[in-house]
């Protein structure tokens, strides 16, 4: 099988196929049968284009670049040393380079990946966004994922050597805990920290939009160019029957299937109600920081008044649906409390993301940008009476960055508001942060940590000891290391009537 995958040192893998059987060797002469699945794979698929289409993508992509609107849409992220059209969504690559073949074949792969693949039923896919990005030498791009699509691809126009690879992380949490406390990580397919994939010209790459990823540093002296992709699954259509004199020929039909035609307008009784993102999450133009040290270590930043409009924003985010998060078999979310999260895509430039990152250099000297392109919603309600006075502590830890910061809005109304934000110091090793011995505990009982069981923790005064909290303020914006254990505090019994309502994103180094 042919490989696609980089092989250095534990950065990247070999492909290989799932083994169905290995065998044991019980003695130095007896071998005996066992079976092995591969449960919770993470599917990716590599294909090459063909030379010639390649050289046709590459032709007009470098007619593309030297056109006037390129000019105009193509700039260096605020986020990344990377220069992109990414931040002008009016714009297209695939329309202004007039890339309709390599549109044709980006949803051939989609669908084949959806249907042979994931072995899922066929279903309409259209491309969510296309836009291009350019590495000049030194270039980079941090971990994030695109949550919110069916799935994305990444296709290289230009990619010299040593231009760096896109690399995929071990997606499951808890194997890369469990790897790096138990010294198992490896080599091999199966032990692997992280996948890397070696670009060429014409290799397309694709998986599900929800999979961490990031690019490494452009270490040759030429640019790398890929068009990056996002797909979903295309909303219902109302299509009217053709005639015989409106019917496209066959030749055309093919290319134009996936298109679509209008879709069909909203009911009159639907009660949804569209807003622009930035406009209600904007904030105040004059901001006033605070800054306070928790157990004299634990420094955590304040602005109060953030929101220009956070009645409006309560509005919002209180009514529209919420999904369940952490809905484990067993568990205790939707039985004595409702755990649900919201997730809104942030279109830059955005103030809020401006405000924090600005507040975290001007207090730690530490140049952020966002983790991902989406804020968090967070969305709690009782049923049932509370059994603690603070949800499980935990930690944000975030891989492959220098540091993370986590910055939490509060919308409830001030007659909602109980509690805040508390941290914590873990007993058995007298840390305010995530060590070797919280680890080990973690092993030996999950109960400790988040595992979606139970909101409340087990056995709180065991493990934990509260050394600090923050007041729930309407509309202030809380922003400390993310490394430092905390949790919702809820010293009332408060929400029954109304979902605690936090806004939550992360800033990374």
């Amino acid at each position: 099988m042919a490989s696609y995958y980089a092989d250095d040192g534990g950065m990247g893998a070999r492909c290989e196929r799932s083994r169905g059987f290995r065998y044991y060797q019980a003695n130095s002469n007896d071998y005996v049968a066992m079976s092995v699945d591969l449960f919770f794979a993470v599917p990716l698929v590599v294909q090459d284009v063909e030379p010639a289409v390649r050289d046709a993508i590459q032709a007009k992509v470098s007619a593309y670049l030297e056109s006037e609107s390129a000019k105009r849409d193509i700039a260096p992220s605020p986020e990344e040393s990377v220069e992109t059209s990414y931040h002008r969504p009016e714009a297209s690559i695939l329309a202004d380079a007039q890339l309709e073949e390599f549109e044709t074949i980006v949803i051939g792969t989609a669908k084949d990946y959806i249907e042979r693949t994931l072995k899922l039923p066929p279903r309409h896919i259209e491309i969510e966004r296309a836009w291009i990005n350019v590495f000049e030498p030194g270039a980079q791009e941090g971990q994030h994922a695109h949550d919110g699509s069916l799935l994305s691809c990444s296709y290289y126009v230009e990619a010299p050597a040593d231009c760096g690879c896109i690399v995929f992380p071990d997606p499951i949490g808890a194997r890369r805990s469990y790897r790096e406390f138990t010294n198992t990580a490896g080599n091999d397919v199966l032990t692997r920290r992280e996948i890397a994939v070696e670009v060429q010209p014409g290799r397309l790459v694709m998986f599900e939009s929800w999979m961490p990823h990031y690019v490494q540093c452009n270490k040759s002296d030429k640019v790398r160019i890929s068009i990056a992709i996002n797909l979903r699954q295309a909303s219902a259509r109302v299509v009217a029957a053709p005639t015989a004199t409106d019917s496209p020929p066959a030749s055309d039909r093919s290319l134009d299937a996936h298109k679509g035609s209008v879709p069909a307008p909203l009911s009159a009784s639907s009660e949804a109600r569209p807003f622009l993102f930035n406009e209600l999450f904007d904030v105040h133009p004059n901001l006033t920081m605070k800054t306070e040290s928790i157990e004299g270590t634990v420094p955590v930043v304040m602005i109060d008044d953030f929101l220009k409009d956070p009645e409006r924003a309560r509005e919002v985010v209180s009514t529209a649906p919420a999904a369940n998060w952490k809905h484990e078999e067993g568990g205790r979310n939707f039985v004595d409390y409702y755990d649900c999260r919201l997730r809104f895509p942030i279109r830059f430039p955005n103030s809020m993301v401006a405000v924090a990152q600005q507040a975290i250099a001007k207090v730690s000297s530490n140049k952020t940008r966002p983790q991902n392109p989406s804020v968090d919603v967070n969305w709690f309600m009782q049923i049932n009476e509370k059994r603690g006075d603070f949800a499980v502590p935990h930690c944000d830890m975030t891989e492959n960055v220098g540091r993370s910061f986590t910055c939490i809005v509060f919308l409830n109304r001030s007659d909602e508001c109980s509690g805040g934000t508390a941290f914590f110091r873990f007993k058995r090793s007298n840390s305010l942060v995530f060590d070797e011995a919280y680890a080990r505990a973690l092993q030996q009982d999950s109960r400790i940590g988040e595992t979606g069981r139970d909101y409340w923790p087990d056995n709180p005064d065991g493990f934990w000891e509260m050394v600090g909290t923050v007041d729930m303020v309407p509309g202030r914006l809380l922003i400390f290391p993310s490394e430092y254990f905390h949790a919702a505090y809820h010293p009332l019994d408060s929400f029954y009537k109304f979902p605690r309502l936090t806004l939550a994103f992360w800033m990374v180094c």
